[in-house]
């Protein structure tokens, strides 16, 4: 087997800063969540330099190093080339490079010394995980690199790969190119895992890229070297990357959600359609059909709220493809003037690109046009709905002013018999007739006969009319 020299590993590590809608708490909870990342001499390194809590950097910056001196060693009594953390603002997230790497220049190791190696970076990162994504580049450079066939080389980066991730039986690499005379391999998992990050008391959980690891393999030792001057423009390409991945998890959370919301509402609507066939209109049950448009209304609101969040993720995805494009541009034009001897042909990364294209965007496009379409038909469901049971209610509301109409006939023409009701009622009926024995009783008789007249008499008009 093909010794290798330098293995070295770096870890990209993202973390959101702060979102729509955060204010100081939120942004502050997250900020806490990524120093847990750093020993605490470099955590009180970071709040004393105070890069991020800088009033000028408040506003959303595109690139900002978090430390006076760019880079802190992993281990203080340790050089800086057996490993470092180098944090940094993005817009609204946080970066980290990690490094670990067994900086020897003349001893030469198996490649299954990057278990050692990761084995380093998870002590330091403990159980803290990355809440946007993370991309594990594992770098090396051969002895005899014009003795070695392709076909070795392409061996070597599958047993580093094994070294690092021993779980994964076989591997195959998704892409292949050439970076600065390094040839690179490529392996993306595209199903998405659930973290779940722990915010001081809260829990919350996020939806990241399962895997996706770098490996190249560089020819010589000066080439390898060569790759510490691009780090910054890999630390963007690959943010870009996991921030639309991330989006694009977002999105599917979303999506799901809004569909539990329609059939909510469609259910609801259902049962109330039920209530408006009922015979017996009451006022009680309007009333009850009116409370629940009412909480209906809040669902429909939410609803609402959340297509708008999926817009705003096709947004963010639309506007990192776009930096992604452009830095990806950077990095090769960067690399082919470094090292002008060996070719850099890093074309594969764009698949990411069409990937997102092709699908992300087309799948969040339809995914809008079905949603949208259904709060539609949802809105004029509900419309209908509001607009029968106001039908009912003025219905209700006319039969109701007819009875106060008839009664108060039948009460108009008792008040005009006044005291001399009794008198009355014997005149006409005797003295001896119960009616007449009290004015209460002979009242109320009469303004029931004229009430039952009068409304006789007005049905009887309306049918002529």
């Amino acid at each position: 087997m093909t010794n290798i020299i330098n293995p070295t590993i770096d870890l990209f590590l993202y973390d959101l800063r702060n979102s729509l809608g955060d204010d100081q708490k939120d942004i502050e909870e997250k900020r806490q969540y990524f120093y847990q990342k750093f020993d605490e001499t470099v955590q009180e390194k970071l709040k004393r330099d105070g890069k991020d809590q800088n009033q000028k950097h408040n506003l959303e910056v595109e690139y900002i190093p978090l430390l006076e001196s760019n880079y802190v060693p992993l281990e203080p009594d340790n050089p800086k080339e057996n490993g470092y953390y180098y944090p940094v603002r993005l817009g609204d997230s946080y970066g980290l490079l990690l490094e670990v790497a067994e900086f020897t220049a003349s001893d030469e190791k198996k490649p299954e010394f990057f278990a050692e190696l990761r084995e380093k970076i998870q002590q330091k990162l403990g159980e803290n995980t990355a809440t946007l994504g993370c991309t594990w580049m594992l770098s090396t450079y051969l002895s005899n690199s014009s003795e070695t066939s392709s076909k070795d080389i392409e061996q070597i980066a599958k047993d580093c790969y094994k070294a690092v991730f021993p779980n994964k039986e076989e591997i195959e690499f998704d892409n292949e190119g050439a970076f600065i005379g390094a040839r690179i391999f490529e392996y993306s998992d595209s199903s998405f895992k659930e973290e779940v990050v722990k915010l001081r008391d809260k829990k919350k959980s996020t939806f990241v890229q399962s895997q996706h690891i770098i490996i190249a393999i560089y020819p010589d030792k000066e080439t390898f070297h060569k790759l510490g001057e691009l780090y910054t423009d890999w630390m963007r390409l690959l943010y870009y990357h996991h921030k639309i991945i991330w989006a694009y998890g977002q999105s599917r959370i979303l999506k799901n959600r809004v569909k539990e919301m329609f059939s909510q509402i469609q259910t609801i609507t259902e049962s109330i359609e039920e209530k408006i066939t009922e015979e017996n209109v009451k006022v009680n049950r309007l009333q009850k059909i009116g409370n629940i448009l009412s909480q209906v209304q809040v669902i429909i609101n939410q609803y609402t709220e959340n297509l708008n969040n999926l817009k705003f993720q096709q947004v963010t995805i639309q506007i990192n493809l776009n930096n992604y494009d452009k830095r990806l541009q950077t990095l090769t034009n960067k690399a082919t003037k470094k090292v002008v001897e060996h070719p850099t042909k890093i074309n594969f990364l764009e698949d990411f690109s069409q990937l997102v294209k092709e699908k992300y965007l087309l799948q969040i496009k339809k995914d809008l046009e079905s949603l949208e379409l259904g709060l539609r038909l949802l809105e004029d469901n509900i419309n209908a709905i509001r607009s029968q049971t106001e039908i009912e209610k003025v219905k209700s509301d006319h039969d109701f002013k007819e009875l106060i109409a008839v009664v108060g006939t039948g009460v108009a023409v008792a008040s005009l018999t006044g005291d001399k009701a009794t008198a009355e009622c014997k005149s006409m009926f005797g003295d001896q007739f119960f009616l007449c024995q009290s004015t209460l009783v002979y009242h109320l008789i009469l303004v029931l006969f004229v009430s039952l007249l009068t409304w006789l008499l007005r049905k009887y008009i309306l049918k002529r009319s």
